[in-house]
């Protein structure tokens, strides 16, 4: 099922996404937040001595959507230029910034796919998602052990992470039963059997999200050094694993989970560090970098997105087709007139 986008609807999805991601913004800096102290301790943590923290903090975002859009690539199997499928990925960080558990970033991706199906968009992506999440919970039952030595916390996310792989490895089972639902059938609402990632590509794609855990794990840990949070730089590491693996659980719209992430951050480093400004500012920081930058530069993405040639024909023979209905019409009507 081919995905095509009327200009009516265009105009409205850009107005939407447009009018919430400024909400959600403004709202989390100015009214849900002491973002002026934040701000001024930004300013006041900057030293020469430090500054090679914040550069590396700031070279990971670009690498981390880099390594997402090579994700995305091998999921796909797509020929398209590495170019428009990372323009895609980031266009799928705005339309995913306003929905729940970032459930849309499949709407920007598939603006920016020549042959466009948003089920097989949704689908994959949902499989990429879960990959990430598998690699944080896995990675995330060791952390959590030398977090915590509750057997609530380690079983909690051994157990969540031994599903999450399941079903990883096993997707094919819900696309089958999608498959077996005549409606969903007659539409193709499902991956074909043969465009359905191999195990080889499914474990290629658990070693990108490894590296893409890796970034984010190291810029959590940087941002929190560069902010005086600790120098020790293994407890950080084991605390801002610790934390990646809490966010996993968070299933809320942007700027609810946000105040989430505050919580759970100062909740995991409450008998580690009294550094609350520095905990709060980097928490801060790492959203705005790799959540916020990326959401408004995807933006203009959408804006700027020009059809594909196939929706020019596509809206070619539309046009044609209805001038031909308009034909007919009026013939119809004249022999009509004539009897």
């Amino acid at each position: 099922m081919k995905f095509s986008e009327p200009p009516r609807f265009s105009f409205i999805f850009k107005t939407v996404v447009f009018a919430l991601l400024c909400w959600f913004i403004v709202d989390r800096l100015f009214f849900q937040n002491d973002f002026q102290a934040q701000w001024a301790f930004f300013w006041q943590s900057i030293k020469p001595r430090n500054l090679y923290l914040l550069a590396l903090v700031l070279v990971g975002m670009p690498l981390n959507w880099i390594v997402e859009t090579w994700k995305w690539k091998i999921l796909l199997r797509s020929q398209q230029s590495f170019g428009r499928l990372l323009k895609g990925v980031v266009a799928g960080v705005t339309t995913g910034f306003v929905t729940p558990s970032r459930t849309g970033e499949f709407l920007g991706r598939v603006m920016y796919l020549e042959d466009a199906e948003p089920v097989r968009a949704f689908l994959l992506s949902s499989m990429g998602g879960i990959a990430q999440s598998v690699v944080t919970l896995v990675a995330g039952v060791f952390f959590v052990s030398l977090w915590n030595s509750d057997a609530l916390f380690i079983g909690m996310t051994t157990g969540v992470g031994v599903v999450f792989l399941f079903f990883y490895f096993r997707f094919e089972i819900i696309n089958n039963k999608l498959s077996e639902i005549p409606a969903l059938e007659k539409y193709q609402l499902f991956i074909p059997e043969d465009e359905f990632p191999s195990v080889p590509v499914q474990f290629q794609v658990l070693l990108f999200s490894l590296v893409r855990y890796t970034i984010y794990l190291l810029q959590y840990v940087l941002v929190f050094m560069f902010f005086g949070v600790s120098d020790s730089f293994f407890a950080l590491v084991v605390h801002a694993g610790a934390f990646l693996v809490a966010l996993t659980f968070s299933p809320l719209l942007p700027f609810l989970d946000f105040s989430f992430r505050e919580g759970i951050a100062l909740y995991i480093f409450r008998n580690f560090s009294t550094n609350t400004i520095g905990i709060l500012t980097g928490v801060s920081f790492i959203w705005l970098l790799n959540l916020v930058l990326p959401a408004v530069i995807g933006y203009f993405f959408i804006l700027k997105r020009k059809p594909l040639p196939v929706e020019e024909k596509y809206s070619e023979i539309k046009g044609e087709v209805k001038e031909k209905l308009e034909e007919l019409i009026e013939q119809e009507e004249e022999d009509e007139d004539e009897e």
